[in-house]
């Protein structure tokens, strides 16, 4: 059975830093600029595409501004992780990580982290929950449109090319908090 419980610091630091943040696409969307308007196109790449998040829950800097994380378990098996955090100026929660196992995903995982997300937010009486993942990141990006997130945007300059030279785009998507 899957549990959904408060990460706890230090204690699961070391669960946590053997976390999988990888995936593999075939498929990315390339932003397309206009002059006042943009959109995204879904194209096929060969060969796939292959990314590992750099996650490092040791890092106090890093939780610094995690107001609310949690665990996804099964059977003392790690499933799953989240951590965002409010921002009172616009009054929105920001989805700062978000992983599933890869062996835990398409099981329903990251929709139950995301719903026990939504108690944290009203409680705030934050007005959405808002995202950032990359243009290559199509699996995520199917995953949020699913769960109701609407794209809203995007930087072509959020990443510092000498970092990223993959062309990756930020992508921002929001939903409102439900209720």
């Amino acid at each position: 059975m899957l549990t959904i419980r408060p990460a706890q610091w230090p204690h699961d630091v070391a669960v946590l830093s053997g976390l999988d943040t990888s995936f593999v696409t075939e498929r990315i969307y390339r932003p397309i600029r206009e002059e006042l308007s943009f959109r995204l196109i879904e194209e096929r790449v060969s060969p796939p595409h292959h990314k590992q998040y750099a996650f490092h829950p040791d890092d106090p800097t890093e939780r610094q501004n995690w107001d609310y994380t949690a665990i996804a378990e099964e059977e003392g098996k790690l499933a799953g992780f989240m951590a965002a955090q409010y921002v009172s100026w616009n009054r929105r929660v920001v989805l700062w990580h978000l992983y599933v196992t890869p062996s835990y995903r398409h099981l329903g995982v990251g929709t139950r982290l995301l719903a026990a997300l939504e108690p944290f937010a009203r409680s705030t009486k934050a007005r959405c929950l808002w995202l950032e993942t990359q243009n290559t990141n199509y699996p995520a990006i199917q995953f949020y449109r699913r769960c109701g997130f609407t794209f809203c945007g995007f930087d072509e300059t959020l990443y510092d090319p000498e970092i990223l030279p993959n062309e990756e785009v930020a992508l921002f998507f929001a939903r409102p908090i439900m209720t």
